[in-house]
């Protein structure tokens, strides 16, 4: 194979891995705790907040305040006619690990799809109250995901005080 031929193959793999849709990482926050990774999705930020979507500076929550975890900056969904599709995964347990909540889908009101620029920022909601009590640690997870590729996905792990 000449040269020419040879620069214009690599080229070409060049830009096809280049133009790959794919991302891949972990992000941590101290203050909180809250710890996630996220696989195929390209994320800005992850992080707690309160009802008034202020950034929460530690895991300290007030037994019914509602905690939000937002996911900024999603990128890379999989599109389909100029919609995409999230899913959302909730699980609560306390600490013998018996689950509370376990929302197995809570954007399942989204199944006609949502538009992607709508896609960009994610919200899980935890509304916190009975069966829950002051004093007590709980831990909740929660997944976002592409329902056109349940292999995207957004997983996240913290520990909540409750006060």
């Amino acid at each position: 194979m000449n040269k020419t031929k040879f620069s214009y193959l690599l080229i070409a793999f060049v830009i096809t891995i280049c133009s790959c849709e794919f991302s891949k990482g972990v992000k941590k926050d101290l203050t909180t705790g809250l710890s996630s990774s996220y696989n195929g999705f390209k994320i800005d930020d992850i992080y707690l907040a309160d009802e008034g979507g202020n950034r929460l500076s530690n895991n300290n929550i007030k037994l019914g305040a509602k905690v939000l975890m937002v996911a900024s900056g999603v990128d890379y969904f999989t599109e389909k006619e100029g919609k995409v599709y999230p899913g959302c995964q909730i699980v609560l347990t306390d600490k013998n690990k018996s689950e509370l909540l376990n929302l197995p889908d809570a954007f399942a009101e989204m199944s006609s799809g949502v538009a992607v620029a709508e896609a960009r920022t994610l919200q899980a909601t935890l509304n916190t109250g009975e069966p829950m009590v002051s004093g007590e640690t709980y831990h909740l997870f929660v997944r976002f995901f592409d329902k056109n590729n349940k292999e995207k996905e957004i997983v996240s792990n913290v520990d909540l005080k409750m006060q």
